[in-house]
């Protein structure tokens, strides 16, 4: 029925491959606001980081006055003293590093649930053209695998660019008083770091991007292939096999992908090795030139060179951190674009709650279309007053269910308006509008668990008393105690341990619970043998007794006793009336009844 509107509300692919993300002000100030929450915390850990890097400025200096002043001066007090300091001075350094380490973690971690629930309620907002549009494993791929992806980068990114050019800076601050010259020697070496940075980071930009487009892939395929479902078909049509090959596919451009972004990192480390290595070399020949030429003392340069590791230590780190922003951007850019896709139905600014619903259906000239060119309906119009039980009927295709989807407004009208006791549906709060009705499908959705847990989805604050008088009126609660574990049995993926006659009891059970003032079936017991429908049409006689109904059928027999039969074709309401009105006018409705009779189906 929806086919079309994947065209239309699917045109953008939620896997596609985004344009990679520029480094821009724009882009740098959202992210920025991603952390903005947390700041406190941020602030507390830069403190942490200050003054550990205040900290690791001093053994150097203890072994420089171990080496020109306690052993020259052959002083014990001082040489213990300093000793001490040596050991003192790295505990409460690494102390620090284990506070830092901790709200770095609580941060990242803070971080990361808040992007997985912005996600997660920017997608509950999306409408259902949405969601034809986009396979639920590649939006579960953007929920788990992209906002891992960004699990370290506040702690590896954010907060290491502070404690490098903190301690570059400290480190900065001593060096140059004890050696300007062999200061210039050491800098001259930076510029080198940089280069093979900027190329790596353009690449590992590149690299993640796709990574994440096959992970997303790699999880949808996964989501299709795992269901039961997935399963039949792969073992009706002989394809166990090909899908084999298919998951091979993947994964192995999965791998190729994770070999390149591990080779890229292992030559950045061979590059910074080098640079950081040829720096002491520099260092140390001129060190040695002022030492016997100028009255360098010995501890002087030992402790510059101790130092160096301050400076090109993290030096190399910000390299690294060059690509991690880069694939940081890659992440970020494939969430907000997830972000930015506004829903096409939102409450409006002025939109007011439903409140004590009578049920007064009315559709005035209604056109809906998911495609511009091809209306799906055109100039439908009709009532369904309150209590009244309404049928719609028609050929496959006809726009039956999205009659439905529009009362529901899953979609808005091209023009014309859908009103519910006089308001139209675009003045109300979708919250309140979906409180006021009940859906149940020709296959309804159950989770994962158990019948209670499936029951009180729709109310759960329901009492064990009200679960069990709704199965009473369901006509479910004697098959449900005579299972081993009762109302705690467990129905397996969308409920393939139940029959597909006790789904729809549960179904019904389940909206009973929530009380709606109207009732839609769509096709619900099309798919049931003549015993179970027996049984679900009894069942649902006591439910749509005082509500107002709306029934998409395909089994005319199913909807005799209709007040009002609407007969839909290519999407214009083309006849209307009771089952004997409709028989009577010897239309369309009586040919398919007569048809429906004679080759003894229900399928029209």
């Amino acid at each position: 029925m929806l086919g079309g509107a994947s065209s239309l509300y699917g045109a953008w692919n939620i896997g596609a491959s985004a344009e990679k993300a520029p480094i821009n002000r724009a882009h740098v100030i959202r992210i920025a606001r991603t952390f903005r929450p947390h700041a406190r915390w941020a602030l507390g850990s830069l403190t942490v980081i200050a003054t550990s890097a205040s900290l690791g400025l001093v053994p150097p200096l203890l072994l420089r006055s171990l080496l020109d002043h306690a052993l020259p001066e052959k002083n014990l007090g001082l040489l213990g003293w300093l000793c001490a300091g040596m050991v003192v001075v790295p505990v409460v350094v690494g102390l620090l590093g284990v506070l830092e380490t901790y709200l770095d973690e609580r941060i990242s971690q803070a971080i990361m649930l808040d992007l997985r629930l912005d996600l997660f309620r920017h997608l509950q907002g999306q409408t259902l053209g949405y969601f034809t549009g986009a396979r639920p494993g590649e939006l579960t791929s953007r929920l788990h695998n992209d906002v891992n992806e960004l699990q370290d980068v506040f702690s590896d990114t954010v907060l290491a660019i502070a404690s490098n050019i903190l301690t570059i800076l400290t480190t900065l601050l001593v060096l140059i008083p004890l050696s300007w010259p062999l200061a210039v020697f050491a800098l001259a070496i930076l510029p080198l770091f940089v280069l093979p940075a900027r190329h790596v980071g353009r690449k590992r930009q590149e690299i993640v991007s796709r990574s994440q487009e096959r992970k997303g892939e790699l999880t949808a395929y996964l989501q299709d292939a795992m269901s039961i479902p997935g399963f039949l078909m792969r073992r009706l049509f002989g394809q166990s096999e090909r899908e084999s090959r298919r998951y091979e596919q993947i994964c192995r451009e999965l791998s190729a992908l994770q070999i390149r972004r591990s080779l890229l990192w292992r030559w950045l480390v061979v590059a910074l090795t080098l640079f950081s290595s040829l720096g002491p070399a520099l260092v140390y020949g001129a060190g040695g030139w002022l030492a016997i030429r100028e009255g360098l003392s010995v501890g002087t340069l030992v402790a510059f060179v101790a130092y160096l590791g301050r400076l090109y230590g993290p030096v190399s780190a910000l390299a690294n951190v060059h690509v991690n922003v880069m694939g940081a951007l890659a992440v970020f850019d494939r969430l907000f674009q997830l972000l930015d896709q506004q829903p096409e139905i939102l409450d409006a600014a002025h939109a007011r709650e439903l409140e004590s619903p009578e049920g007064h259906i009315h559709f005035e000239n209604v056109t809906f279309r998911y495609r511009p060119d091809k209306p799906l309906l055109e100039n439908v119009s009709f009532e369904a007053r309150p209590g009244e039980f309404v049928a719609i009927v028609g050929p496959s295709g006809a726009g039956k269910s999205t009659l439905a989807y529009l009362l529901a407004r899953f979609f808005d009208p091209a023009s014309g308006s859908v009103r519910i006791d006089g308001h139209d549906l675009r003045e109300l709060t979708q919250a309140s509008l979906h409180g006021a009705i009940g859906y149940v499908t020709q296959d309804p959705f159950l989770f994962h668990t158990t019948i209670r847990e499936n029951l009180r989805y729709a109310r759960p604050e329901a009492t064990d008393e009200e679960l069990v008088e709704a199965c009473r009126k369901a006509a479910l609660h004697e098959a449900i105690v005579a299972l081993p574990e009762g109302y705690d049995t467990v129905v397996g993926e969308r409920g393939y341990r139940m029959s597909g006659g006790e789904k729809q009891r549960l179904a019904l059970a389940r909206v009973i619970l929530k009380a709606p003032r109207i009732l839609v079936l769509d096709e619900a017991t099309s798919s049931l043998d003549s015993r179970s429908e027996a049984i679900v049409q009894e069942a649902l006689a006591g439910v749509m007794a005082g509500r107002t109904t709306l029934a998409i059928a395909h089994r005319l027999s199913t909807i005799v006793e209709a007040d009002r039969i609407l007969v839909i074709e290519q999407g214009r309401l083309v006849e209307q009336g009771s089952h004997a009105e409709l028989m009577r006018l010897e239309g369309i409705y009586a040919h398919l009844f007569a048809q429906q009779l004679r080759d003894n189906t229900v399928s029209v």
